[in-house]
């Protein structure tokens, strides 16, 4: 029997590749191609439209490091957004602060927080947290009818294809900025800076012009193209706020004091091309 390998081609030039055992779940949603697979070495791992979203064995430094940062920033957060994040593993680490009282996601597709909950049971089945608040939704409209509400938003999407090409617009940086209170902090999905330079450029440059404190910071995620992604943080309240305060209730696997203040300092090529 020959092996199964999922491949995947972001890039005309560069191809990732992991080996299967079995599919999973394999439906046409409403909005996207669904599938879940368990792979050899990486485990459970969720790819819609035929790009890996997440993995069993490496999501650690994508959901520690896209949440973790915003939250320490600030101050006691209480009310907390997240764009996408139908898996459920940025809402499981946001519920670990106690000082949150309400955690919105705002999720499209009901499909995958439905799979997310049977196929990837570490995240401890958030949903059922009295804190957690579901909306299945487009999040631009949310964000429309809600300025001035939120401490943190986390914008946890998909690669800017197709129907999520808007979250990395200057129209949804706009509303996101304008969503949170004063002092509050936005960290959101920004690409792979080898491959992505001039989007992340243009990204922080709005940034620049709607927050005091922008900052682009990345983590190692295998499974995602280059071995990594890379997050833009938003807000008028530097992240390096976050540095010294003790991590909530539980236990991290990625993020550490000095991955926290490593995940800033950017390669020579990229932070010319950024920071000028």
């Amino acid at each position: 029997m020959s092996e199964l390998w999922l491949s995947e081609d972001l890039h005309p030039y560069y191809r990732k590749s992991l080996k299967i055992n079995k599919k999973l779940v394999d439906e046409q949603t409403e909005y996207q191609h669904l599938q879940v697979f368990e792979t050899e070495f990486f485990g459970n791992t969720l790819v819609l439209d035929g790009i890996i979203q997440l993995t069993e064995r490496d999501n650690i430094g994508y959901h520690e490091m896209i949440t973790h940062i915003p939250m320490l920033a600030v101050k006691e957060p209480k009310r907390v957004l997240i764009v996408g994040g139908g898996d459920g593993g940025s809402l499981q680490q946001v519920l670990r602060y106690s000082s949150v009282e309400e955690a919105v996601v705002c999720e499209l597709d009901q499909r995958v927080v439905d799979h997310s909950r049977k196929y990837f049971p570490a995240f401890g089945d958030p949903w059922v947290d009295p804190r957690a608040n579901l909306l299945v939704r487009d999040a631009f409209g949310y964000l429309e009818e809600n300025p001035g509400t939120f401490d943190v938003i986390i914008s946890d999407t998909t690669d800017p294809i197709g129907m999520a090409e808007r979250l990395f617009s200057d129209e949804f940086y706009n509303l996101m900025v304008r969503a949170l209170k004063p002092g509050g902090a936005a960290a959101t999905q920004c690409e792979q800076p080898f491959f992505d330079t001039s989007l992340i450029k243009t990204i922080y440059e709005t940034s620049k012009r709607l927050s005091r404190h922008p900052a682009y910071y990345y983590a190692q995620i295998p499974t995602y193209p280059g071995g990594g992604i890379g997050f833009m943080y938003v807000s008028d309240t530097p992240w390096s706020n976050g540095l010294n305060k003790p991590y909530p209730a539980g236990v991290n696997n990625y993020l550490n004091p000095l991955m926290h203040q490593a995940a800033f300092a950017l390669p020579e090529f990229f932070r010319r091309e950024l920071y000028g």
